[in-house]
């Protein structure tokens, strides 16, 4: 989700436009996107080819369609330099939006958020490849994605908590597919104690693996994402229903026109199936694709 560029070069103040089609998905208690930009109105931007800012009046936007929880791991939150992230925490705080994989120091940005509901908990992690905007014990930035890190968080947080989610912002862009070393990473994490991981920064849905009774999204391509000029495309969001220690997952075909999704055709509902059905068959096991409601 990226509310930069042309979101705000087409739709301006109209913040509440972006999710006025967005009915028929809820009801639901936690709905998490990873957010792709920082938050502030800083003009001190960082020398790469593409920078993305989105303007704090956008966080009303994810409060209408009550994203409860961000992550911030991704190459995108540190356009602006710490100051940026910064600004994106506090402004997120402001609104009562929880995130992930940032913070002032690495141990911060290693932390879980911990949601309650109905006497489950539900454990989030969030982390990204690293580089120069890598948080450490004395600086901020995010969560690096250092493999015994992980796993040592996945383990402690599986002991305090009913589910684990970890975010990944991973994978090459434009792929339809994860490399062996993510199917292997993802293995780990889950071997660790990790329920569900949610991959992204392909810009693509990837297929979708059940491993161990648990579930790898390796990437569900592009919400909302304002970083170039196409505002209509076809992508998906993954719901969960905990039952118990049992989680039904449901892949629910998203359509997004002109900025705004909303559920599709039966046509287009069936072809985003069929899609990410075919992308799921170099896995042993995927989960079932042929849910999922229409118009």
């Amino acid at each position: 989700m990226t509310l930069a560029r042309h979101i705000e070069r087409e739709v301006g103040d109209k913040v509440d436009y972006l999710f006025e089609r967005w009915k028929g998905i809820e009801p639901y208690d936690v709905f998490m996107v990873n957010l792709e930009n920082p938050v502030t109105l800083s003009t001190q931007k960082v020398d790469k080819e593409f920078n993305f800012r989105m303007h704090p009046r956008y966080l009303r936007a994810l409060q209408r369609a009550s994203i409860n929880i961000v992550n911030l791991a991704n190459n995108h939150v540190g356009d602006y330099g710490l100051a940026g992230l910064y600004d994106s925490m506090a402004n997120l705080d402001s609104v009562g939006i929880r995130h992930v994989g940032a913070g002032r120091t690495l141990g911060a940005a290693r932390s879980p958020v911990v949601i309650e509901k109905d006497g489950r908990k539900i454990g989030f992690l969030g982390y990204y490849g690293g580089g120069r905007f890598s948080a450490t014990s004395s600086r901020g930035g995010v969560a690096p994605r250092y493999e015994p890190h992980i796993l040592s968080d996945v383990r402690q947080l599986r002991g305090a908590t009913d589910y684990v989610v970890v975010s990944l912002h991973w994978g090459d862009e434009s792929s339809d597919r994860p490399s062996p070393d993510q199917i292997r990473l993802a293995h780990r994490i889950i071997d660790a104690g990790a329920d569900l991981i949610i991959g992204h920064h392909s810009h693509t849905l990837q297929g979708i693996e059940r491993y161990k009774e648990k579930v790898i999204a390796y990437s569900l391509g592009n919400f909302i994402f304002g970083g170039n000029g196409r505002s209509d495309y076809e992508t998906a969001v993954l719901r969960l229903v905990l039952r118990d220690s049992v989680a039904d997952v449901e892949l629910i075909p998203i359509q997004v026109t002109r900025w705004q999704p909303h559920l599709p055709n039966e046509v287009t509902r069936l072809s985003i199936l069929n899609l990410v059905r075919e992308r799921s068959r170099i896995f042993s096991e995927s989960i079932s694709l042929s849910s999922g409601a229409s118009q």
